[in-house]
């Protein structure tokens, strides 16, 4: 493998944060970030970034009167609830987020001068970063993306506009600009590896979420930023981190790095449709299919992947507004001046940039409910990033027109339903819905007792499971009972590609090792009375993807299982190829979700009748790290424009 060297400072990208913009005469919601740069056709994307902006006409600056999460529908209408969060918090232990940290990590930082964000009390940025204070960071977007994860009611007037989804979250800030371009109000901004490094560092491994609304290029997750993405992740994962896929829809291959990258939640907006359903996607936001990196071979493959996992409402919003000349609006822009106040609010705003984080409080629910909820607070494996992963995406309302390419093949006699898709190009799975994630989350198999592979036994119908597999080896699922035919089986299986990152100890070189990335497959089968599986129903068989996913109406009344498939990887550059072999098996996280049960069998008949679970066992396991990586390292910094 190739050493390159390379030494701290500026990334030779400029991002833009991924919010739209309203034509406010026409209601059309227009993105305004120019078009992406596409990766080559071979070798990493080049590291060149854009400059965009959103610009929040005066009218819309702020809007003291309106009065809920969305002004649509008369002010009343609550996004809250109408993804489903009332099911964690209406519990008997209401979750709402406690027990976890949420980080918003993007160029500036959350206002904690906002009604609704007096709570956010840690803020982490490099020295190095923009101003030299807090106060010089504070921004609008951040503000805004802040107050959807986790704002909060105030005592003296509380008001539906004010509460953020996970409101009991220690909601914190980070932030990484040395720059902001063009005129206030300012969406364009610079970075910087040490503003980077530090942001990160200082969140992952501590945050159970992290949320970052802005984007780059390089379509195909290849360059070294989506590298130290991912590799964050992969390292922390317990950390789960949520992105927007971006405004520059609608075309393929928009997705733009950090949502191109391959170990986040990557989010779609929806529309509001003029009527609250937020049941289509947004026409600004970004899609599939998307490049795909192959780091052994340094090729790109194009329009082949799946970039975006999960949609949520992303136009006619409303959050806290913040107009001080700091940030995106600081004194060196022309155009900056100071409005509004502490009870300020933008209403119609639009964009992934608030799609993402409404996600991210969505997965501090389920990341709360994980760490307070007995027996999941005894269960480490509860708080695993691809289990959240899988239980958001599993949980998920299909939307209008959703599709991952199912279809009937016949390959050898036997006739399935395959996908190589996996996911719907545009919103991934569907809708966020809180509800049916809590369902999954704690109404049936918690977790499955061992760390074994292969045979792992009986199931509950409704269940998540954190496990590992054996490169050569299939892990086999039972679900209990029998089911009915036109019964939905929906399934989600989510790992992690290894990505690593190491800071050498002269703090001026950055190591970035591609490591492998294993290529499962899940699928569904019909099972004898012997507990055989006998026919094929259907098999999620993407090459590119990180998730695999079925969504099957089922044929026959019958038994039924799934399966764990792990052929071989999409590429290992491990000395000896050992990846997925004994000893350094692939994690994943898996949830499943059937929508009726009947004849159950009487060893289970209390769990399948009232919805309990078989809650008492969990398994710890640590993960691997193959010897032998590729090293990359920073290229020579280029100015912002």
């Amino acid at each position: 493998m190739t050493l390159l060297v390379g030494r701290r400072g500026r990334l030779p990208a400029i991002v833009q944060r991924c919010v739209a913009t309203a034509a406010i005469a026409s209601g059309i919601f227009l993105a305004q970030r120019g078009p992406p740069v596409l990766a080559a056709d071979t070798g990493p994307a080049p590291e060149t970034g854009f400059s965009g902006r959103y610009g929040v006409t005066p009218s819309d600056a702020f809007d003291p009167s309106s009065s809920a999460t969305t002004p649509v529908g008369g002010g009343s209408f609550d996004i809250n609830a109408f993804l489903g969060a009332g099911a964690y918090y209406n519990h008997t232990t209401p979750i709402t987020g406690q027990d976890t940290i949420t980080t918003n990590l993007e160029a500036g930082h959350i206002w904690s001068g906002h009604e609704t964000l007096g709570h956010v009390t840690t803020f982490v940025n490099d020295a190095s970063a923009f101003g030299s204070t807090t106060a010089d960071l504070y921004d609008r977007h951040a503000t805004w993306a802040g107050m959807l994860i986790g704002g909060r009611k105030t005592p003296s007037n509380p008001q539906t506009r004010q509460q953020g989804i996970a409101y009991g979250t220690d909601l914190r800030s980070a932030a990484i600009a040395t720059s902001w371009g063009g005129s206030a109000y300012a969406f364009s901004f610079g970075i910087s590896w040490d503003t980077v490094i530090t942001a990160f560092e200082g969140s992952f491994g501590t945050a159970d979420v992290v949320n970052s609304s802005y984007g780059g290029t390089d379509s195909g997750g290849a360059g070294l930023v989506s590298t130290f993405y991912d590799a964050m992740s992969y390292q922390n994962p317990t950390t789960t981190y949520v992105v927007s896929a971006g405004n520059s829809g609608s075309s393929s291959n928009t997705v733009g790095s950090p949502g191109s990258a391959y170990n986040a939640i990557t989010v779609a907006a929806l529309a509001n449709g003029g009527n609250n359903s937020y049941d289509s996607v947004a026409g600004f936001s970004s899609r599939g299919p998307q490049d795909y990196y192959d780091a052994e071979t340094d090729t790109i493959t194009t329009r082949v992947r799946a970039a975006v996992d999960i949609a949520a409402p992303g136009d006619s919003l409303t959050a806290a507004f913040y107009g001080g000349q700091s940030g995106g609006n600081n004194t060196s822009l022309s155009g900056s001046t100071n409005s509004g106040s502490a009870t300020s609010y933008s209403s119609s705003i639009a964009g992934t940039s608030f799609s993402s984080p409404i996600v991210a409080g969505g997965a501090s629910l389920v990341a709360s409910a994980a760490k307070t909820l007995a027996p999941l607070a005894s269960n480490p494996d509860a708080t695993q990033s691809v289990v959240v992963k899988s239980l958001l995406l599993t949980g998920a309302d299909k939307t209008s027109g959703w599709s991952n390419g199912q279809q009937s093949v016949t390959e050898n006699g036997t006739t399935y339903t395959q996908t190589t898709q996996s996911l719907d190009w545009a919103v991934g799975v569907g809708r966020m819905n809180l509800d049916t994630t809590f369902d999954i989350q704690t109404g049936g198999q918690t977790d499955v007792a061992g760390a074994a592979t292969g045979s792992l036994g009986t199931v509950d119908a409704v269940g998540w499971d954190y496990g590992k597999s054996q490169l050569g080896t299939d892990n086999d699922y039972i679900i209990s009972g029998t089911l009915t035919a036109g019964s939905t089986l929906t399934t989600t299986l989510s790992w992690l590609r290894s990505r690593f990152f190491d800071l050498d100890n002269d703090s001026s070189t950055i190591d970035l090792y591609e490591g492998a990335q294993a290529d499962l497959d899940l699928s569904i089968w019909a099972v004898d009375e012997n507990d055989t599986f006998t026919s094929l129903v259907a098999r999620s068989e993407s090459d590119y993807n990180v998730v695999e996913h079925l969504h099957v109406t089922l044929p026959d009344t019958g038994r039924y299982g799934f399966r764990v498939e792990y052929g071989s990887n999409s590429f290992d550059t491990s000395t000896g190829d050992i990846w997925g072999t004994a000893g350094n098996e692939q994690d994943y996280g898996l949830a499943w979700n059937v929508t009726a049960v009947i004849v159950p069998e009487p060893a289970t008949l209390a769990s399948a009748a009232i919805g309990l679970a078989c809650l008492g066992c969990w398994r710890r396991r640590r993960g691997v790290r193959s010897t032998a990586y590729q090293r990359v390292v920073k290229p020579t910094p280029l100015p912002p424009p």
